[in-house]
């Protein structure tokens, strides 16, 4: 039976990867190897529509999914990534009434971070957070800040306690698997007398797929959307989408909608020429390649990769399945420091582990400058390598 797009139904779609055995879980680390070798895994069945261009794990079941507080998918340790959502809070913030104080929703607040830079502002009358995987105690928060921790459904919609001016929802809706029940529980959400502004934030699939991005396909996002799905999907919700820009270097959509009249909005650009012919054959390649490279490099060094979340737990599940070749993976999320990666079992360190003559394979080209300007403030000679250039020498 061929699967329906859960955007636009329509049966025409390709598969674009398959993987038996995949950790559910890219963004929980495990206190021991052997636990982390024992991690829950689920089956990998990307498939992309021919229609809209969404892609989706069609293989996907949500009773695995677990999201508490083991769950850390902090990225604001980065001063690239803390830039980036700077960037992002002073779009939300340009798009308030100056007459008034806004009540703002974020659905998946993880620990409230953005909710307090938006706090900083003082430009809201409530800020009111959703997730399941919040921690954090609120001391020395904004008095108008609360968080829930749990998912934000039908059923706790009731939770609400004033009308909403504005949701935003970061990096959320890739993990949900029917995607558009979930634009349809924001939209009953929202009074429909009331203007509501709506900011999503989500990854690519096109330029996943244009740019062979093989490690951002993983079992978390089981939603990916292309410009046109967030046309098909905003208006099958009943929404206004007003604009939609690419941001992160083109890594992520950024979508601004509203609930303003459902005949105004843009008719859906033209399909791509986006096509999984090739994809999964890439990813043979591109694993052997990557094997390869590790092989050689560690006869002259220990290798390692930076980046121990989605992108890295995947590379090395690609690349070094039984957690044999690789000496690490770098990050400078300290609560993952000394923890292990699921399935692999490949530990985390901080970046003082690296020594003169290592090699490491950095898993986001965003953060390259940074990463370097890392390593040449401890005066070593590292061998930087990203997935899709050619080795950088650092000296020192």
């Amino acid at each position: 039976m061929i699967p329906a797009c859960p955007i636009c139904a329509t049966k025409r779609n390709s598969v674009l990867d398959q993987r038996e055995r995949v950790p559910v879980l890219q963004n929980r680390v495990w206190p021991d190897r052997a636990s982390a070798l024992s991690a829950p895994a689920g089956r990998l069945d990307m498939r992309l529509c021919a229609n809209c261009n969404f892609a989706w794990n069609a293989a996907f079941d949500p009773k695995l999914m677990v999201y508490d507080s083991f769950y850390d998918n902090n990225q604001l340790v980065s001063e690239v990534f803390s830039d980036h959502v700077d960037a992002m809070v002073q779009r939300i913030i340009t798009s308030l009434d100056e007459s008034a104080e806004a009540h703002l929703v974020e659905i998946g607040c993880g620990q409230g971070d953005l909710l307090r830079r938006l706090a900083r502002a003082n430009r809201f009358a409530s800020l009111t957070g959703f997730d399941p995987a919040f921690k954090n105690a609120l001391e020395g928060h904004d008095a108008n800040m609360t968080i829930h921790t749990c998912l934000f459904d039908n059923d706790t919609l009731n939770l609400l306690r004033h009308p909403i001016d504005i949701i935003v929802a970061r990096h959320t809706i890739e993990h949900i698997h029917r995607p558009l029940d979930f634009l349809r529980t924001i939209r009953a959400a929202v009074d429909a007398t009331r203007p509501t502004k709506i900011f999503l934030e989500t990854p690519d699939i096109n330029w996943i797929v244009e740019n062979f991005q093989h490690q951002d396909l993983f079992y978390e996002h089981c939603s990916i959307f292309s410009k046109r799905a967030m046309h098909f999907g905003c208006q099958a919700a009943g929404f206004n989408l007003c604009a939609i820009t690419s941001v992160f270097s083109d890594q992520y959509l950024w979508a601004e909608i509203d609930t303003g009249d459902s005949q105004l909005i843009a008719e859906p650009t033209a399909p791509s020429l986006l096509t999984a012919d090739g994809f999964r054959a890439k990813r043979l390649d591109f694993v052997e390649r990557w094997r390869d490279q590790i092989v050689t490099l560690g006869k002259e060094g220990r290798v390692w990769l930076w980046g121990a979340s989605s992108k890295g737990v995947t590379f090395a599940l690609l690349v070094d399945p039984d957690g044999e070749l690789l000496a690490g993976a770098i990050d400078i999320n300290p609560k993952k420091v000394g923890q292990f990666m699921p399935l692999t079992g490949v530990q985390v360190c901080d970046p003082t582990q690296l020594e003169s003559g290592d090699s490491v394979i950095v898993m986001n080209p965003n953060y390259l400058a940074e990463i370097s300007n890392r390593i040449a403030s401890q005066q070593k000679s590292i061998r930087l390598l990203t997935l899709d250039t050619a080795h950088l020498e650092m000296s020192a």
